[in-house]
């Protein structure tokens, strides 16, 4: 019912903008009797699904889901997640590594995995190389939980 009101309200909005830019004579007209008759088709096309199937119906239509437009918003999302661990890595341990993180293609894009590739350790000081993977996926569970891996 919501639906057929406000497709009501919508219609009858445009039609008075339309009304009120329109020309004035015979083309002005006929501008403002199209609006008036889409105005009543918009009243009425409840009632044709009555006359056909015996029911009043009001029913709004269902919209599907984009499946490839989530996908590309995911990867886009992994690619910005990505490039921000890879920093966050290398700003607070010094250290170069490549990211991949995996998002749901759905409405939520949560993270399902972040997997973290250490290319470079670079010089560290007395042993702290010894347990730098550890402090990485440490520093990591801090940040994303559980879902990320170091190697």
């Amino acid at each position: 019912m919501r639906a057929y009101i406000l497709s009501i309200v919508g219609a009858v909005l445009i039609s008075a903008v339309i009304t009120m830019i329109a020309p004035s004579g015979k083309m002005g007209k006929f501008v403002k009797g199209g609006m008036k008759l889409f105005t009543l088709v918009v009243l009425i096309a409840p009632f044709v699904s009555w006359f056909q199937s015996g029911k009043l119906s009001l029913s709004a239509g269902v919209l599907d889901e984009d499946d490839g437009y989530f996908s590309a918003c995911a990867e886009m999302l992994s690619a910005r997640d990505e490039e921000e661990i890879a920093a966050a890595v290398r700003e607070e341990f010094g250290l170069e590594a490549t990211a991949e993180v995996v998002r749901r293609a759905d409405a939520t894009f949560e993270r399902e995995k972040i997997t973290v590739k250490i290319s470079d350790f670079g010089i560290s000081g007395q042993g702290e190389h010894k347990d730098i993977l550890d402090r990485v996926q440490a520093f990591l569970v801090e940040q994303y939980g559980d879902i990320a891996e170091v190697s």
